[in-house]
């Protein structure tokens, strides 16, 4: 639905960029204070995590649904902010699964196929709307997301009730976000230049409405075709990076990764700032640059995070580094979709430009790949 939510709300509502940067950034608010508070009901009472689940879905579906058939812009804004909400609420902490199960020596990799299955769901999403496009309107095309949400809202459905069927699974204690258990220098530096890169992370929607109003004309596909295919290179080029992090992070740290990715999305700011009208091939290498930062960071950020946290504390970790995203990418969103409505695009592009010149420093200089026990290194490679 990503795809096609920045021309719905440009051209068919009329929304100013500020209208849609408020938008986003209430929606990943609340999606981040659904997800902690699903942490929080789950690690209290781990068999709600099957009905949560399903509230989840359901709650998408609806908003999906509402979507679609929205007329103004506050009920439109209203259903995409819930879909944040109830997306949030509605799944499981993967990365941190997965983190609890990888090897330490392949923990970058693990978590980089994560991150690289997620984009490349959207990615195949973004080209079901290039197609559909075709034959329909685009609120036909919102409307049509709801078919796959339907069907996750079954299989929760099922899940929950065979898991309530099933014997009880053996529950570990909870483990407590203790922001207390966080500690150290190096963890403390990584999270500073977490909170800086965040600070700059527009909103991808923000982009595509960019490239709806410079895009150029085509005999082949429609303005709508066009920018949905730009979300799906913006998703593809996340995945391929984020596999490519994984392993990359593995053998040379995180610092590196971290550094590439804030340059990547400097050079792609810069790009949509400066592109002219019809630029198409500019346009795409944007979009290129900035799915790549978005799936090379993530990888390293919770890759960088996890290693600098003992088990225990993990789940701390990665709550403190949600939170820095989400307040971040909200900040930024803010930001630059005032400045967006109030001077020009290009003041709100560029003025990401400097924190991300100062978390680049600071990844290249004080970030830098932990030690490891012998143990677990010979255990990766096996």
């Amino acid at each position: 639905m990503t795809a096609v939510t920045a021309p719905f709300f440009a051209r068919t509502l009329g929304a100013a960029p500020f209208a849609l940067a408020g938008v986003e950034a209430a929606g990943r608010a609340g999606g981040a204070a659904a997800r902690y508070g699903r942490n929080q009901l789950a690690d209290r009472r781990p068999g709600l995590r099957g009905a949560l689940d399903v509230a989840g879905s359901a709650g998408l579906a609806l908003a999906a649904g509402f979507f679609a058939a929205s007329s103004v812009l506050w009920q439109a804004g209203a259903c995409r902010a819930g879909s944040w909400a109830a997306r949030g609420l509605g799944t499981p902490p993967l990365l941190e699964e997965a983190s609890a199960t990888a090897p330490a020596a392949r923990l970058g990799t693990r978590l980089g196929f994560e991150r690289s299955a997620v984009a490349l769901s959207a990615a195949l999403g973004a080209v079901v709307a290039v197609v559909l496009l075709e034959f329909t309107s685009i609120r036909t095309v919102i409307g049509l997301a709801l078919v796959p949400v339907v069907l996750a809202v079954v299989l929760s459905v099922v899940a929950f009730a065979r898991g309530r069927a099933g014997a009880a699974p053996d529950i570990q204690a909870p483990t407590q976000i203790k922001i207390t258990k966080l500690r150290g220098k190096p963890l403390g530096v990584l999270l500073i230049g977490i909170a800086c890169y965040e600070a700059s992370n527009i909103a991808a929607v923000l982009l595509l409405l960019r490239a709806a109003r410079i895009v150029g004309t085509s005999d082949v596909l429609s303005t709508l075709q066009r920018v949905a295919l730009y979300y799906a290179v913006y998703q593809l080029a996340a995945a391929a990076c984020a596999v490519w992090a994984g392993r990359l992070v593995d053998r040379a740290g995180t610092g590196f990764v971290l550094a590439c990715g804030g340059v990547s999305l400097l050079l792609a700011y810069l790009g949509f700032a400066y592109v002219t009208p019809n630029s198409d091939a500019v346009i795409i290498g944007c979009f290129l640059l900035a799915g790549a930062a978005a799936g090379a960071v993530d990888t390293a950020e919770y890759t960088g995070v996890a290693r600098l946290t003992a088990p225990e504390a993990r789940r701390a970790g990665f709550g403190m580094l949600a939170g820095l995203q989400s307040g971040g990418r909200v900040f930024a969103t803010l930001t630059a979709g005032g400045l967006w409505s109030l001077i020009s695009p290009k003041a709100g592009l560029l003025v990401c430009g400097p924190l991300l010149v100062v978390a680049t420093v600071i990844f290249l200089v004080r970030v830098d790949r932990p030690a490891r026990d012998p143990d677990e290194v010979a255990a990766g490679r096996a």
